[in-house]
């Protein structure tokens, strides 16, 4: 998944602890597999995921894939129809054209992107839950699941340390962040919204309980080329990057739903953005834009604290303690 996973539990018996980590790690990897499109530095007898092989029978058969990759995909195309394709993970395409994956980034021209685009429809991804199969209509189609693939994870990974009896643990994996219970003392765990225009410092502090944090940020994979910035937030609808906002971060009991979400409305900005993500229960947001301006949805009001720094200019009524 690119990114640097760390499991934090809290256990009066430290075999207990070690099982449980090592299960949470195990999930990682097996979602890593199944998800990873990148066949690159393998050894000779690795065996492909399931994401290698649909996109390697684009256009020709459907393939038989795991119950984590039909759940992954059923979650994306559900949010694909309701945000009219923010997001789709049938970006590959033009992540491709951009040379995000493989080290290799470029600006391309405008006939190569909208080449790419031509294969990019969600529409054309055709899950069938009952065979358990998935098939992309056309050749030159690919999947990726890097807006999903981690929430997902971090799900069954919760999953997998509640069923060994954990109810004290915090997941960070890259941006995307669940608190199991709470903290020992009984208080919330405290988590910073990095500032995004500077690495060390931070913009906010959430408490969480049994929820997940996932911010989006266009620093977070990028390059530059000519003195301008050019990161891995692809709007699917032109190819190109989504500019109307610099960070996201989304708050919900489902890490899946905060990893697809916090890409989502990165592509659909602020004004777009909030509307939408207001009329979901039990889900929060902050969206900052190229102007310093910070969105916060009212239900975030209690959980939510921001530190003044940075010279953010926030534009609803929450706390703020320096």
């Amino acid at each position: 998944m690119n990114t640097l996973v760390r499991v934090h539990v809290i256990c009066e018996d430290e075999e207990k602890g070690r099982k449980a980590l090592k299960q949470a790690f195990d999930v990682f990897k097996k979602i890593d597999h199944l998800t990873n499109r990148f066949p690159e530095n393998k050894p000779v007898a690795f065996s492909p995921g399931d994401v290698l092989k649909i996109n390697g029978s684009a256009g020709l058969k459907p393939v038989q894939v795991s119950a984590d990759t039909i759940r992954i995909i059923q979650r994306s195309q559900y949010y694909a129809g309701l945000t009219g394709g923010a997001f789709d993970v049938s970006i590959g395409p033009v992540m491709d054209s951009w040379g995000f994956g493989n080290n290799q980034q470029y600006v391309p021209a405008d006939e190569e992107i909208g080449r790419a685009l031509s294969l990019v429809d969600y529409g054309k991804v055709e899950v069938d839950p009952g065979k358990a199969t998935v098939f992309l209509t056309e050749p030159g189609m690919s999947l990726d699941l890097g807006g999903v693939a981690k929430g997902y994870a971090m799900d069954e990974a919760v999953k997998a340390l509640r069923e060994v009896g954990m109810k004290h643990a915090l997941i960070n994996a890259g941006g995307c962040v669940y608190a199991l219970g709470t903290r020992p003392d009984g208080e919330p765990w405290r988590v910073g919204i990095q500032d995004p225009r500077s690495s060390g410092d931070i913009v906010a502090i959430l408490s969480l309980k049994d929820s997940a944090a996932v911010t989006s940020g266009d620093y977070q994979r990028y390059f530059e080329q000519e003195g301008v910035l050019y990161h891995h937030i692809i709007d699917p609808s032109t190819g190109k990057q989504a500019r109307e906002l610099i960070q996201t971060t989304v708050v919900s009991e489902s890490a899946t739903d905060a990893d697809i979400l916090s890409t989502a409305l990165f592509v659909l900005g602020p004004r777009r953005g909030m509307s939408f993500v207001e009329d979901l229960p039990g889900t929060g947001a902050v969206l900052i834009g190229p102007d310093k301006v910070v969105l916060a949805t009212a239900n975030l009001n209690n959980q939510l604290t921001f530190t003044g720094d940075g010279g953010y200019q926030i534009a609803r009524n929450v706390t703020q303690k320096r």
